[in-house]
């Protein structure tokens, strides 16, 4: 397989660790910690708005001190940022045994502090091993129980993560050799950094491995991991510590077996579940670790932070590569941020769509940590290839509705971003056109003025998810047509169409939320309750008039056994089992058909997902606020209310408190308002 031939310069002299982190340049200073309403980014002691720049990982694009991408860094500090995000991989500094060089580290932070004195950089550490490391350890590489390592032909360069969805040699995240080493080289950057006159640069480290640095574990898209060697020893302590013995990882007849419709039975089915349990908090573990291990070995106040908690457009693959223990990772001192990309499919990111990211980002929020976007969508180039034009946009129009979708989506929700420039034929300069360059910056003075005021969010119907529900459904893509596919993406991308403000939030935290600002909340994919979760829903959720949608198999499960008095339960509803859908088990309520319906406050959908219409019209009747009419999107928040539309028309936009405007909404655009006066800003 063609590789990309690193530089010769990366074999430069190696900075051994030292016995303690060294007190160097002064450094940057950054920290998360709460400001006007929301965790908010501090550089220098100063709270900034979290919007970054960050360069591609591909070959071209990637290093910022060569021709490209610094046409790019420039344009980004012309537009008023200062803070940068750049890839740095291990196989990069480690190109033999012994010490690391920090040469590259270097030359990528002084690549920004050449065009921008006081810019920071938070540095994407790949720890992917080197081929030849892999080479020397064959044994603690992952393995798959669907088959051994493919062999794709490549005869060109290609990206280093590109076959990461591929059975290709990966280092099993279970093996200790490999943790020992990111350990170590991940102390050495730190401290050898520090010592340099590059060190007041550095904000930053963002921890990444797994699939394309995400933590999805490898091949997971298309593979069951991981039944390596290191693997099978780590399932077997986590037996052990759970007090059962030791088994091998499951194989896929095990994993693919379901007892109940789309359920394992939590009773038969104990030793998948482990395993899948063992697999996830294995990763959450390691992205712990290593994010302490930054703050450890750097002299001053360090961001530390991943790619996790990505939940919506997970291609029915949460349990094999998803980031079900979310709390583990959010509960850690020593992680400050989270992040993730936008959600995919029509849904999603195309014009019309919500734009909204995979991840849930209020209990983000909730749980004190900053939310970074990763807005990566491309603008609409395309290639002509002629002696007077390589690229060009062919609708900068619709490039302005999306981008400011795409931003104000974060900003309204308390979060910040990076425009992740993956750029014409995967290198920078996917927004060097400087109609768009204008767009940005309009948008950037916009959001710093508005992140000076106190955040309040806007939101007044909640969405409940679960992550742990993932460990008792069916895992093989097709199995479960139910949970992921329609009552996560589905029911998601039509309620954002509703023209009602939404916040989303993890089942675990729904004691944090301040239930009374709510007039609507939504169980969507919460097949798995306990008791006490139970409890609280029916006494503390269905109450203050509020309205609640079940939708679903709500509490059919309680992690020990299958029943539908759990469902009747929380619901106080007489549930019946329907044999018409094409997911079993299925409900109805008493001798109804299958559908939608209303019980008071209390609102029952057999199947999701409803339609846009049917969201309004629960909404409306929970005295929800409505912004507008049209099956447009709608972001709220931090004093801006932002629309999106596809096909325009007329349209009443009704802000809170009364006010209004008839607006007639061009084709295929967004507009901003100030959600007090009225204003429009964009």
């Amino acid at each position: 397989m063609a590789s990309f031939k690193r530089r010769t310069f990366l074999g430069a002299a190696a900075v051994a660790a030292v016995a303690a982190p060294p007190v160097g340049p002064t450094s940057a200073s950054a920290m998360v910690r709460p400001w006007r309403g929301k965790p908010t980014l501090f550089i220098r002691n100063q709270p900034v708005y979290a919007s970054f720049y960050a360069l591609t990982d591909c070959p071209g694009g990637r290093f910022s001190f060569e021709e490209g991408p610094r046409l790019s860094i420039r344009q980004f500090v012309q537009a008023g940022f200062k803070l940068f995000q750049l890839d740095l991989f291990l196989s990069d500094c480690w190109t033999k045994p012994g010490p690391i060089s920090i040469t590259l580290a270097q030359r990528q932070l002084r690549g920004i502090l050449d065009l921008c004195p006081e810019g920071v950089v938070v540095l994407r550490w790949h720890l992917n091993m080197p081929d030849w490391w892999q080479d020397q350890n064959p044994d603690e590489l992952t393995r798959y129980a669907n088959g051994d390592f493919e062999t794709p032909e490549r005869n060109v360069p290609v990206r280093y993560l590109q076959d990461d969805l591929r059975r290709l040699p990966r280092t099993s995240l279970a093996s200790e050799k490999w943790m020992q080493v990111a350990r170590e080289k991940t102390t050495e950057l730190l401290r050898g950094l520090a010592r340099t006159p590059e060190a007041p640069a550095l904000a930053g480290v963002h921890v990444a491995c797994g699939v394309y640095g995400e933590w999805h574990y490898w091949g997971f898209m298309r593979n069951e991991p991981d039944t390596s060697r290191p693997m099978q020893e780590r399932f077997a302590g986590f037996r052990k510590q759970a007090g059962r013995p030791a088994l091998p990882v499951p194989n896929v007849a095990d994993r693919t077996a379901l007892d109940d419709g789309i359920f394992r039975d939590p009773q038969k089915r104990e030793a998948v579940i482990d395993y899948y349990r063992c697999q996830q908090e294995l990763v959450a573990d390691r992205i712990v670790e290593l994010c302490a291990i930054v703050k450890k070995n750097w002299p001053g106040s360090i961001l530390t932070g991943t790619f996790y908690g990505y939940f919506f457009s997970m291609f029915d693959r949460q349990a094999t590569g998803g980031h079900i223990p979310l709390h583990k990772v959010l509960q850690s001192p020593h992680v400050d941020y989270l992040s993730a990309p936008q959600a995919y499919g029509t849904l999603y990111r195309d014009m019309g769509g919500s734009g909204i990211t995979r991840a849930l980002i209020e209990t983000i929020r909730l749980n004190g940590k900053l939310f970074l976007d990763e807005m990566d969508q491309t603008p609409s180039w395309k290639w002509l290839n002629n002696v007077d034009t390589a690229w060009q946009l062919t609708d900068p129009e619709a490039d302005y509705a999306l981008i400011r979708r795409n931003v104000l989506e974060s900003f309204t929700r308390g979060a910040g971003l990076w425009y992740y420039d993956f750029g014409p034929g995967n290198q920078a300069g996917w927004w060097a056109d400087k109609r768009l360059m204008a767009e940005v910056t309009k948008l950037q003075a916009i959001l710093e003025r508005y992140h000076q005021r106190d955040y309040v969010p806007a939101g007044d119907v909640l969405f409940v998810f679960d992550t742990e529900v993932f460990y008792y459904i069916g895992t093989i893509q097709g199995t479960d047509k139910l949970t992921d596919p329609l009552a996560v993406n589905r029911t998601m991308g039509e309620a954002w169409r509703s023209g009602a403000a939404i916040e989303t939030i993890h089942l675990r935290d729904l004691e944090k939320a301040d239930l009374d600002r709510f007039r609507v909340v939504v169980f969507a994919n919460t097949w798995l309750m306990t008791a006490a979760q139970r409890k609280f829903v029916r006494e503390k959720v269905m109450a203050g008039g509020r309205h609640v949608v079940f939708q679903g198999v709500p509490a059919y499960c309680d992690g020990k056994t299958l029943n539908i008095e759990f469902s009747r339960e929380v619901t106080g509803l007489e549930l019946r089992l329907t044999q018409t859908q094409a997911f079993q088990p299925a409900f109805t309520v008493g001798a109804s058909q299958p559908g939608i319906s209303r019980h008071g406050n209390i609102w029952f959908a057999t199947a999701p997902p409803l339609s846009f219409p049917q969201w309004r019209e629960i909404f409306q009747a929970a005295g929800a606020h409505l912004y507008v009419d049209g099956g447009e999107i709608v972001h709220a928040g931090a004093g801006l209310v932002l629309i999106h539309t596809k096909d325009g028309g007329n349209r009443r936009v009704t802000f809170r408190g009364g006010m209004a405007h008839d607006l007639k909404l061009p084709p295929r655009t967004s507009w901003l308002f100030d959600s007090t006066t009225g204003e429009r800003l964009l």
